[in-house]
């Protein structure tokens, strides 16, 4: 599970904050719509060994990239 949160979206560029396991410190991630890329701006404390979380919030940012939520629970099994 992460959570995501909005953080902003101006300009073409979309920041999250994200949190795996709703533990510790969040991180923060941006994609930039202009240029298709997505950026760790800071690592997650629980995401540090791996891109498994980061890489589940970048996908629902391209996947919602017309109708942004503001607050995602993504889980899976």
């Amino acid at each position: 599970m992460v959570i995501a949160k909005l953080l902003s979206n101006e300009n073409g560029k979309i920041r999250y904050s994200y949190q795996p396991e709703n533990d510790g410190e969040c991180g923060v991630l941006s994609y930039d719509t202009n240029h298709d890329i997505s950026e760790i701006e800071k690592l997650a404390e629980k995401d540090i060994k791996s891109t498994f979380y980061r890489n589940h919030v970048f996908k629902m940012i391209r996947e919602n990239i017309n109708k942004l939520p503001e607050h995602r629970t993504l889980m899976w099994y």
